[in-house]
This record gives C-alpha cells, structure tokens and sequence, in this order.
C-alpha cells in the first residue's frame, strides 16, 4: 500500500482502522516459533500469571521492594523530572498535530519513531530455550500513567468514545498531554503484546525472574529511566486496584488509537527508580534523578 493508497484508507475508515488491520497481521504471525520460545518453568495456570517477585505493601512510603539477582530489596521510587515531563508531553502533543495535519490533508513528514512513545526495554533474568543468554532488549510502545484521581474517569471516557471520529479521541488526548498533573510520574507503562501461554517472549521470562528493567529513549533529547517492572494480568483480580485501572486504561488507550483489538494484553508498569540524560553530546548519562549528592 502507497501513502496516498493509506491515507484514502484512513479517509474512509479512519486511520485507527488501518492501523488496526497492520497490528492485527503483526499480532498473527509467529515466525517459526514452537518449543524453543518458553524457559524452564511452568508460569502459568488456566491462563493466567501471577509476578511474585514484587511487592507494593510499601509504596505509601515510596517504596518498592522487589526481588532482584535472588535478593530481596527496597528501592526508593522517584518522580520523573521537569526535563523527561516537558520533553515527553510536548513531543506526544507534537506527534498527534503531525497526525492531524496528514488526516486533514496537510501533509507533512508525519509522525517520527523516535521519541516517548518508543523506547528499548533491556532485562535480564533467564535463558529462553532459543539462546545462551539471559539478556533481552526489545522496543516497546510506553505510555504515561494517569494518576490516581484521573484514571477512573479517563476509563470512564475512553469507553463511552471508542467509536467517535478520530479527530475527536486525538483532541482527547491531545488535551490529556497538555498538563504534566494529568499523571502519575513515579510510573510508566506498556503492554505485553505477545506473551501467551503457548508462547512466552524474553523480555516476559525475564521480568517473570527478575524486574529490574532499563529503559532508553532514542532522540536527539534522549533518556534512560531504570525500574522495577511490575508485570499484571488483565484478569487477575488480585492485583493492586491502581495497577489494574492503568492495565484498563492503557489498552483503551491502544484501541483508542489503533483500533479495537481481540483480548486484553497483560501490562508492564514500571517503577522509576532513577533517571539519566543520555542525550549525545551533552547528556553524558549522568543521573538526574533522583538528584546526586
């Protein structure tokens, strides 16, 4: 399909639609996947999973403790700074006007990889039947999270304007990107969109073992966040009620944008522990956050 074969697509359907039919092809195929992608042991029951290496009896106090290297330890969470906040929302604001502008005709480079919405995930925990090593990287789609006075009616929107015009659910979140206080900056998120029972991917395995995680933005403005990933099930009712609010919201917000999909993926909410500008030239990977002594 051409540009102008998609955006005659996308004028008809709506470019979530499209969108939509691409993932959906991508979600279908495994290339030459069989016994080789699962580790060494059984994670799942009745289709279900259940992460125990992380605890959040303590996260009133900002705390995190989480079983990391076979140790179990407490980690300190901190606020993604003003730096990540201004350069993270402007960049997704900036991204939905380039969307705009093709949708209307205005043409235009359209929307760019790099930024906040992409980012490489590294782990570290298990050897997958299919490797030698126990490291992973994979890039993954990673959203904000909304805070906890918002989430609920952010569902509650999403929900009763799945099928409006595109243009609108763009005004939507365009509108959500506008205030850095829509969200709660001790958390990213995104979803796990290939994992199942019959086929497991490294970066599930290994947080499954170990949820220290990495994750580094590729821009000209560039960061790396380093956390603990909590791993959720959409169907697990045991989970913390916030992380089960923003697994909900975070595949309305999938749908919202690519169109609707056939099942809930599960999510990857990670904890910030420390932030650091690896912007080139300038960033040096120093620390930024939480501030160095």
């Amino acid at each position: 399909m051409d540009r102008r074969q998609f955006f005659r697509r996308a004028g008809r359907a709506g470019i979530a639609a499209v969108l939509s039919s691409v993932a959906g092809g991508i979600l279908g195929r495994r290339a030459e996947a069989g016994d080789l992608e699962h580790g060494g042991v059984a994670l799942w029951d009745s289709g279900l999973f259940r992460q125990d290496n992380v605890d959040l009896s303590s996260e009133d106090e900002g705390i995190i403790r989480a079983g990391t290297g076979g140790v179990w330890t407490d980690y300190p969470v901190t606020p993604l700074p003003d730096r990540f906040m201004e350069w993270n929302l402007s960049a997704r604001r900036a991204m939905l006007d380039s969307i705009s502008d093709m949708m209307s005709g205005k043409g235009g480079p359209g929307p760019s990889l790099a930024g906040p919405h992409n980012a490489a995930m590294a782990t570290c925990g298990v050897r997958r039947r299919d490797s030698l090593l126990e490291i992973n990287n994979a890039f993954k789609g990673i959203g904000m999270c909304p805070s906890r006075s918002r989430v609920k009616e952010l569902i509650r929107h999403m929900s009763d304007t799945a099928d409006a015009p595109m243009p609108e659910r763009i005004a939507t979140l365009a509108s959500l990107y506008g205030d850095a206080a829509n969200f709660d900056r001790t958390r990213l998120i995104t979803l796990e969109l290939y994992a199942t029972p019959s086929f497991e991917t490294h970066t599930f395995l290994n947080l499954m073992e170990n949820p220290a995680t990495s994750l580094v933005f590729l821009d000209s403005t560039s960061f790396e966040v380093r956390g603990i990933a909590e791993l959720v099930h959409p169907a697990d009712t045991g989970a913390p009620e916030y992380s089960r609010d923003l697994v909900t919201y975070t595949n309305l917000a999938h749908s919202y944008f690519h169109g609707e999909f056939p099942r809930l993926f599960p999510g990857i909410i990670v904890h910030v522990t420390e932030v650091f500008d690896n912007s080139p030239g300038t960033g040096l990977g120093v620390r930024i956050a939480p501030p160095l002594p």
